[in-house]
């Protein structure tokens, strides 16, 4: 029987380091979940002695940080040993890089000097949700199990963010009347919210597998995307085209929806029908 210890009400910290232990550490992924007096070890025995036993932000072990003022913290330690021994996958590695350091200053509660760190937001963000968790839950195996799901979707949003970067770096720039445009080849709908939150006024999205598009513009724009949505109508009205209500979204195609009809409007053509409205 495998154990990871941790820590009473654990922190954002101990359940992502306790989180990359099951999830990368071959043989670990069924051990089981036990709590310790902060500090404290397991009936007291040395942190690092037994190989079936792991102690996490506790016990002053290898995946501790309290015997030391450096920079680090427990998820740190934990994935710096599972980089080290090569049992990230690649393709996991840089999401887990921007998430571990995210960790490491909430640990430093270096969220004071976040934008606006008073801001409502922050109350809705993973790591604050932690300690209403405890509040409803009362069991930290169950706070540290309904987290680990979210930890998961985590990696995956950086995942696509990382790649919405990259579709990006590949995409086409131009000019339309909307202002700075950007078309963009891509299955990946988070390249569509990065290109509007880093400075671009329209942007599309051409989806390769379901050949759908997606064009939104800024919605504090003060233009709005009426006359591309009558032109499009106009050339091709046997596809789905959902114009919202803000009239800043023209929209063919969605996971809300998968019976639309795909447009017919070639890519190219698509960039060249927006630069000349």
């Amino acid at each position: 029987m495998k154990l990871i210890i941790s820590h009473l009400s654990p922190d954002f910290d101990s359940i992502t380091a306790t989180w990359l232990i099951k999830r990368y550490l071959p043989g670990w992924s069924k051990a089981i979940l036990k709590f310790v007096p902060a500090g404290k070890t397991y009936k007291n025995q040395p942190p690092d002695n037994n190989q079936n036993i792991i102690h996490v932000d506790t016990g002053l072990g290898r995946f501790d940080h309290h015997q030391t003022d450096s920079y680090t913290c427990a998820t740190k330690l934990v994935f710096d040993f599972l980089k080290k021994e090569k049992l990230i996958k690649k393709k996991d590695l840089s999401a887990l890089e921007k998430l571990v350091d995210l960790v490491n200053q909430i640990d430093h509660f270096q969220e004071i000097n976040f934008p606006n760190p008073a801001w409502d937001l922050y109350e809705i963000n993973l790591y604050s949700l932690i300690d209403g968790l405890k509040k409803i839950l009362f069991d930290d195996e169950k706070v540290c199990l309904s987290v680990f799901p979210f930890l998961d979707a985590a990696l995956l949003n950086f995942k696509n963010k990382i790649q919405a970067e990259d579709d990006l770096n590949q995409s086409l720039v131009f000019q339309s009347q909307w202002g700075k445009s950007i078309a963009i080849k891509s299955t990946n709908e988070e390249s569509l919210k990065l290109a509007l939150k880093t400075g671009f006024d329209l942007a599309f999205r051409y989806d390769q597998k379901t050949k759908n598009v997606r064009i939104k513009i800024r919605p504090d724009h003060k233009k709005n995307l009426s006359p591309l949505y009558q032109k499009l109508k106009e050339i091709d009205p046997t596809a789905t085209w959902f114009f919202h209500a803000s009239k800043k979204m023209l929209l063919n195609g969605s996971s809300k929806n998968p019976s639309v009809v795909p447009t017919q409007i070639p890519f190219l053509t698509l960039i060249e029908i927006i630069k000349k409205l």
